[in-house]
């Protein structure tokens, strides 16, 4: 990922407490600054007319990509909801989006803005299906008990979810590992749909690669950026169930081996003649 990674300064207390984690409050806001649009410009009405159908049509799948306007003020953007939310709360979580966004970053071209349950990206050039972009890190205080053990289980465990969350139509898993008889490893992993499977494989182990260096023996930390996405803690924080797999759809009915359909307009029959 050609990335730098920003070190948020954002230390929290409390194992699975981070800034923002109420619905209605953005975690952090990206912006880019090198690339303004003035008031009342075309870029602006095509950025508001954007946040809006996105914010409307993402809840029904979880995600949605667009674009409004034409070149040069033509503006990319998408809006992703976790992947274990509830349709409601990814509308809600999407409509608080809509109303900040503007605000967050006012005046620029290209913004991420993530909250709790969502994130919203835009700028002026395309990045879809790309997985570059800023990314920051955010940990808690504490520390774990051994390690090594910790390490080497976290890392399995999201290589793991790395794997089937590339494969899977969602770019979305989770997984749970026991770290003590007392502890377990809660962890989740999510791209952008628009990511082909090896791109959303590449920008989550980059990502995972960074954790020694912001995150070393903590108990919980995220490392979030405007393609991937992935945190751990060691209290849960996601919804299991919901965010299970769907089950496959049955297999087509087959013909067995020795036996062969009816020619069309007649009637199977059995028994002797």
């Amino acid at each position: 990922m050609a990335s730098f990674l920003l070190v948020c300064s954002l230390i929290l207390m409390m194992g699975s407490l981070f800034l923002g984690s109420a619905a209605g409050e953005p975690i952090y806001s990206l912006c880019n600054k090198k690339t303004n649009y003035t008031s009342n410009s075309t870029y602006q009405a095509n950025l508001g007319r954007l946040i809006s159908s996105l914010s409307s049509s993402a809840p029904a799948t979880g995600f949605a990509n667009d674009t409004a306007g034409e070149v040069p003020d033509r503006v990319y953007g998408l809006a992703i909801c976790r992947g274990d939310v509830a349709a409601s709360r990814c509308r809600d979580c999407l409509a608080g989006v809509a109303r900040d966004a503007a605000a967050g970053c006012p005046g620029n071209k290209g913004a991420t803005i993530f909250y709790e349950f969502c994130h919203l990206r835009y700028s002026g050039q395309n990045f879809f299906g790309s997985s570059t972009g800023t990314e920051i890190s955010m940990w808690n205080t504490g520390n774990v008990s051994d390690v090594p053990t910790f390490d080497r289980l976290l890392g399995e465990l999201l290589d793991n979810l790395t794997i089937r969350a590339s494969s899977s139509e969602r770019r979305f898993a989770t997984g749970v590992v026991d770290f003590t008889s007392f502890q377990k490893i809660y962890a989740l992993v999510q791209c952008t749909r628009d990511l082909a499977p090896e791109t959303c494989n590449t920008c989550l182990m980059d990502e995972i690669s960074y954790i020694p260096q912001c995150c070393e023996a903590k108990k919980g930390a995220r490392v979030i950026g405007g393609s991937c996405y992935l945190r751990y803690e060691v209290a849960p924080f996601f919804n299991p169930s919901a965010a299970a797999d769907p089950p496959a759809p049955p297999p087509p009915p087959s013909v067995p081996a020795n036996m062969s359909p009816p020619p069309v307009g007649t009637t199977a029959a059995a028994g002797k003649s």
